[in-house]
């Protein structure tokens, strides 16, 4: 695993299963990532997740003496309390999230389930920060940047820029406040880690069906490089793309963006600070359908049909990553072919298993 135990950052392995961490939204798709990361350092870790999105786990995590999986809601407070006792970190990821399609259809729903979530998360941590939890770690969104017009924006730029137009983006806005209200009326410490287009396998169908019949076709699934990968494995030609394919995006291996977490959950120099956690590769959304499918169709022609946007599509995602390197000694380098291939394969094993027997 990238960022074994003890390889880099402060105290995972050394301290072994005397750090005990919880996890919210363990079991959902960066969720698995970080309970694998956390285990491979030696901490024990109690995840919790309802199962809301999926109805099982993304990725079925192994039996492991270190790791206890609890089922329930991460706004349920006395649970969260009841589950965060003898804990040294909080980890809170738990949210409603399922790509761009999400956004537009499921709005309220995002704003109101992720308040929650978060207040939730806030409220145990300052109930139970006296004891031995030091600090909140945080997951924000690179969406907090939705307003923001050119490229290299930094940790800061936030909040110089229009809030995000989008419920999503603002409530992940939201949640930094959060973060920041309880340290400041109550002393609770705190890590913001902002996430930049995750990639890995994980991501299912999720139940939710687009209440628009246009919308369900342009779409089958919530990221566009799972979406992109089960329609090239299907062989869709004319290939659709969103837009007018000159969106340029970063894209972040799922193994690589769960270290960056542990490292900002580890780090005295990340208490009460913020991180843009991306990777360093990226291309435009034209090139990435064009590699895509030619890591499953290799030799196929391609033609590609650009269609309209999604409201609120952003131009451009390309971070300033210099802090979490400077202060967390985390760089990303997974290059696209090792991400793609294992979105491929996960792909492959999940929905057309049964059609290539």
């Amino acid at each position: 695993m990238t960022g074994a135990a003890g390889q880099d950052g402060m105290g995972g392995h050394e301290e072994g299963n005397n750090v005990k961490v919880l996890v919210t939204g363990a079991a959902g798709f960066l969720g698995g990532y970080v309970v694998e990361e956390l285990l491979a350092r030696g901490y024990t870790v109690v995840g919790l997740d309802n199962h809301s999105k999926y109805g099982q786990p993304a990725r079925t995590l192994p039996a492991h003496e270190r790791w206890t999986s609890v089922v329930g809601d991460a706004a349920d407070k006395d649970l969260l309390y009841e589950l965060a006792a003898d804990c040294d970190h909080f980890i809170a990821n738990a949210a409603l999230i399922g790509g761009v399609r999400y956004m537009k259809d499921l709005a309220y729903d995002i704003l109101a389930t992720n308040n929650r979530l978060v207040s939730a998360a806030a409220e145990v941590g300052m109930r139970r920060h006296g004891e031995k939890l030091r600090k909140v770690t945080y997951v924000s969104s690179s969406m907090v940047y939705e307003g923001h017009p050119g490229t290299g924006f930094r940790e800061g730029n936030e909040l110089e820029v229009a809030p995000p137009s989008t419920a999503y983006g603002f409530q992940k806005l939201a949640v930094e406040y959060y973060a920041k209200a309880a340290w400041s009326q109550y002393g609770l410490r705190y890590t913001i880690v902002r996430p930049f287009n995750c990639v890995g396998a994980g991501e299912r169908h999720a139940p939710h069906v687009s209440t628009s019949s246009d919308e369900q076709q342009r779409m089958v699934r919530g990221h566009v490089i799972p979406d992109f990968v089960e329609r090239a494995l299907r062989r869709e030609n004319p290939f659709r793309v969103l837009g007018d394919g000159q969106q340029y995006r970063t894209f972040t291996y799922a193994r690589d963006m769960a270290r960056g977490i542990v490292l900002a959950m580890e780090s005295e120099a990340a208490f009460n600070e913020d991180f843009n956690l991306s990777g360093r590769h990226g291309c435009t959304i034209a090139e990435l359908a064009r590699f895509v499918w030619d890591r499953v169709n290799p030799g196929e022609p391609i033609s590609i049909q650009y269609e309209q946007a999604f409201p609120n599509d952003v131009r451009i995602r390309k971070p300033d990553t210099r802090k979490a390197s400077e202060v967390l000694g985390f760089v990303a380098d997974t290059p696209l072919d090792v991400m793609v291939d294992e979105v491929v394969a996960w792909v492959r094993e999940t929905e057309f298993a049964a059609a290539d027997q």
